[in-house]
Formats: C-alpha cells, structure tokens, sequence
C-alpha cells in the first residue's frame, strides 16, 4: 500500500538556504527536491541504525545465555553440573 504523499514546513537559516539553493543547481534539481532527499536519507540511516542496534542487543542477550550455560555445565559435578563427556560432540583426549 502506497503511503500518500504529506506536506512538511522548515525553517532555515538564511546561509542553509543559500547553500541548498547553490547544491540544487549544481546537481540540477530544486532546492525542495534536495531538501527532501536529504531528510530521506537521514530518516534511513536512523533505521537502519535502530536495527543495528536491536541485533546487537539480541546477540548480546545471545552470548550472555551461552555464559550462563558455560558457568552452570562447568560447575563442580557435586553441585549437579552437566556431564560434558555427554555434552560435547567429541571425546576428550586422555591426559
């Protein structure tokens, strides 16, 4: 479903706007144009950064499950730690 289209209002600075104006004509486009490319890269970059940072978390999470589990099958046998000859894929080497 396309999103219709929506209408913004900014305010620039005088020396924004003469410099938008100048980076318009150079490329040859309005300065309008520019303007709303230049918020649509930024608003992509922002979410593309939130979602970085949501994966980052979620590995975290990740590696700190896999430190939990590393702790509690590495506990003294005593203490009901995991037999890691049954845990691991392969045997240990004798000593």
């Amino acid at each position: 479903m396309k999103v219709p289209s929506q209408r913004l209002t900014i305010e620039l600075d005088p020396d924004l706007v003469a410099t938008l104006r100048h980076a318009a004509a150079a490329v040859g486009t309005t300065p309008e144009a520019l303007a709303a490319e230049a918020v649509a890269q930024a608003y992509e970059v922002g979410l593309r950064h939130r979602v970085l940072v949501e994966r980052i978390e979620a590995v975290d999470a990740q590696i700190a499950a896999i430190a939990r589990f590393v702790e509690e099958a590495t506990a003294p046998a005593d203490g009901g730690g995991i037999d890691l000859e049954r845990l691991c894929r392969y045997p240990r080497k004798p000593k």
